[in-house]
């Protein structure tokens, strides 16, 4: 992540989407702005999500994380597949 010059932290926006067949799920958001230190260039993620909701099939992850310091925002996008069984 890089450092705002204006405010010496980074800024960055996490989504977090579900998808099955294509069809979102669940969508979360959440704003690292106030959890990163000025020293802090790298992000680890590490998050629980229920399956309490969630039928018994195929779905996908999607994180997105949004750099938003810069003059064009930076964005990196991650998919992974994962099963929910009986």
């Amino acid at each position: 992540a890089k450092i705002d010059q204006t405010t010496l932290r980074p800024a960055v926006d996490v989504e977090y989407l579900i998808l099955k067949s294509g069809s979102e799920v669940l969508r979360e958001r959440e704003d690292w702005s106030h959890q990163l230190s000025d020293s802090d260039s790298r992000l680890t993620l590490a998050r629980t999500f229920s399956s309490a909701g969630l039928a018994p099939g195929e779905y996908e992850i999607v994180i997105k994380i949004v750099d938003r310091v810069g003059e064009s925002e930076r964005t990196v996008t991650q998919r992974s597949a994962f099963t929910i069984v009986d």
